[in-house]
């Protein structure tokens, strides 16, 4: 897509043609046009239709899933152990630099390295042809340089980037669990595994914590 008068929407994951007023979906091969909600192919200059969109059941769809995507372990200075990256129905990229979900900023990582995509109820990951590779519990998704397949993505898997290893927890409507609550994340060795894993504090002693810190400090500077 190196046509003039199109660029990148990051927040659709696809490209947007100011001539035409199409979308165009990389992973898929479609055209969208959002005002009619049809999908149309390519072919010798000509749009030909392909299917129509079903906004509220899609939307519907969408808001029931994401991905909390937290850092299992890394070596890149810029990322800690128990960071969280939300990945929403609109899908997302990985990067060493630029306008990604995540950003590790490595050597090892591509500036464009893997795009998380989501189709019919499913969330998949594809290698971007990086020279150092995606894998996916420890397989990698494809040989140097080459432009990976889709490949789904489920609950629990695990993701390496670079350094950079990534637990993802999809959980059915907004539901979150204890290692993956923002707010609440901590260091993270294994699968969760609640003999191995201790909780971390909830919400209301956080709050509680907080509370009686700024009582502490304005008690004390009223005190002067």
């Amino acid at each position: 897509m190196r046509e003039s008068g199109v660029e990148f929407i990051a927040s659709m994951n696809m490209y947007f043609n100011k001539n035409t007023g199409l979308y165009y979906c990389q992973s898929s091969g479609l055209y969208y046009d959002t005002k009619m909600s049809v999908f149309y192919t390519l072919e010798e200059g000509k749009y030909t239709y392909h299917s129509s969109a079903k906004p509220d059941e899609t939307k519907s769809a969408f808001a029931k899933t994401c991905i909390r995507a937290i850092v299992k372990e890394t070596a890149c200075h810029k990322v800690k152990s128990g960071l969280l990256y939300m990945f929403t129905c609109m899908g997302g990229s990985i990067g060493r630099e630029g306008n990604h979900v995540a950003v590790f900023p490595e050597i090892r990582v591509s500036k464009r390295h893997a795009t998380v995509s989501y189709c019919t109820n499913k969330y998949y990951i594809m290698d971007e042809g990086t020279m150092n590779g995606t894998f996916l519990n420890g397989i990698r998704l494809s040989d140097q340089k080459v432009v990976s397949e889709r490949f789904e993505l489920s609950h629990l898997d695990e993701l390496r980037i670079g350094s950079t290893i990534l637990q993802l927890h999809i959980h059915a409507n907004h539901d979150t669990c204890k290692w993956c609550e923002p707010g609440l994340n901590v260091p993270i060795s294994d699968k969760p595994v609640a003999t191995t894993i201790s909780e971390p504090p909830t919400l209301y002693k956080q709050r509680s914590k907080e509370t009686n810190r700024l009582k502490r400090k304005y008690k004390l500077m009223g005190s002067k």
